[in-house]
């Protein structure tokens, strides 16, 4: 009999720590929480947008936020022959070291002729206030509360402030611009808060500043648009003159022919002709998206959309979309078939797309092993049935191989999923179908 003491505890304990982090490193990906998914990002109440630029007032620089609010997340009272909404909204923007730098407060009133107005998915709130900073990064925290129904809904991102201060030539960030009119000879912007272009069929502005210290005559300026493997779909070069100071640049671009995806545009200015073997003299870039309307954010290609409908569609409607002869009619088929299953087909959203498409969402961030998330088994479980009410994961028993078990209570129904390899790789044990046919 071997007595081991402190020391053996302590080797267990850094052993067990071991087997703990291989448990992590290999298998978090097939990891599920009992809660459903988080609403997809075309759904929230509103929109937001930062863009930085040279302050004209100080040496700061200008921090412009903008709140897009759709008129169909608002709730209309009707009073005096029209219809009337109310809302609140914070922004607090908060430095690097946590503190409060700045906050704006303000309650919006919105007033429309119409019912059909007050619920219609073109109509919008615009807002912008402006915060003067110095350069440094940010986290703008906006919250915004219907005042009718008392909801809310918050959200944080990072702000990067730069310095347009230093000699030389600087660009500002990027406006994505939806609409530009002339008004008594004064440009008229309309910003567009979500940066989404796919519904501007002739293109949209991309609109930013030029602060020239250097008394440049003018810039080459090259204009890219690049998809997410970084290839270029879009190259344009144009000559802008100069003035000393700053300088309002307004580009158009070309959207129409763009297919569904993330993008970056990206903007570089040369003293002569563009040359990949000389850096820029500035740069600037932009994100922003291309989706169709009804179509869900987390769909950024319709062909693998329609392979993703296989677990609630049958062959034949699939086989109906994909003889579409042009993209167009794939688009209208596939839109169609989401149509019949729309629990309020009377208004724009169609919350059981949304709902599926988050789900899809949601397993390729965390069942993807050598297969995308939505292919595996718990991808296929998590989509057809959603959240278990109950996980029992068993990673480390001694005498079988690691194994979960999902619970759901509304289907009296256990899923049994085994990782034969020990890498993560769950595969249903369990029955499918049977479950599957029952009427829900």
């Amino acid at each position: 009999m071997v007595v081991c003491g402190g020391y053996c505890m302590k080797m267990r304990a850094r052993w067990l720590s071991f087997l703990l982090s291989l448990f992590v490193s290999f298998g978090t990906h097939a990891q599920v929480e009992t809660t459903q998914s988080p609403l997809p990002d075309e759904i929230l109440p509103y929109s937001v947008d930062a863009v930085v630029f040279a302050s004209t007032r100080s040496t700061q620089s200008r921090l412009d936020v903008f709140i897009r609010v759709s008129y169909e997340n608002l709730s209309f009272v009707q009073r005096d022959n029209a219809y009337h909404a109310s809302y609140e909204v914070t922004i607090d923007l908060v430095d690097s070291m946590g503190r409060l730098y700045g906050e704006k407060i303000w309650t919006e009133e919105v007033r429309t002729a119409t019912f059909e107005e007050s619920v219609s998915s073109q109509g919008y709130s615009l807002t912008e206030r402006v915060f003067e900073v110095p350069p440094g990064r940010y986290s703008l925290v906006t919250v915004v509360r219907d005042n009718e129904t008392r909801g809310s809904r918050r959200m944080t991102r990072e702000v990067v402030v730069p310095d347009f201060s230093a000699a030389g030539l600087s660009l500002s960030d990027v406006m994505i611009v939806s609409r530009m009119t002339l008004d008594e000879k004064k440009k008229v912007i309309v910003p567009n808060v979500s940066t989404n272009v796919g519904g501007l069929p002739d293109g949209f502005y991309a609109f930013f500043e030029a602060y020239n210290r250097d008394s440049l005559e003018a810039v080459n300026v090259t204009i890219r648009v690049l998809n997410e493997r970084d290839e270029s779909v879009l190259t344009a070069k144009t000559l802008s003159s100069l003035v000393p100071g700053r300088n309002q640049l307004f580009e158009k671009i070309q959207s129409s022919n763009f297919t569904l995806g993330d993008y970056t545009l990206q903007i570089d200015a040369y003293s002569g002709e563009d040359d990949s073997l000389r850096r820029p003299l500035a740069s600037t870039q932009r994100k922003f998206i291309v989706r169709w309307r009804g179509m869900p954010m987390a769909v950024k290609d319709v062909d693998i959309a329609i392979e993703q409908i296989q677990y609630i569609a049958n062959p034949g409607e699939i086989d109906i979309i994909n003889e579409a002869e042009t993209s167009e009619e794939k688009r209208r088929r596939f839109l169609e078939f989401w149509k019949k299953r729309d629990p309020n087909p009377n208004t724009a959203r169609n919350e059981a797309m949304e709902e599926y498409y988050s789900k899809v969402e949601y397993a390729n961030k965390h069942f993807r092993h050598y297969i995308e998330g939505w292919r595996t088994d718990m991808g296929m479980v998590y989509i057809i049935f959603g959240a278990p009410n109950n996980v029992d994961r068993h990673p480390f028993d001694i005498d079988s191989k690691p194994y979960e078990v999902w619970s759901y209570y509304d289907l009296n129904h256990q899923f049994v999923f085994v990782d034969e390899t020990g890498f993560g790789d769950y595969r249903l044990l369990t029955p499918i179908w049977e479950v599957w046919q029952r009427p829900r």
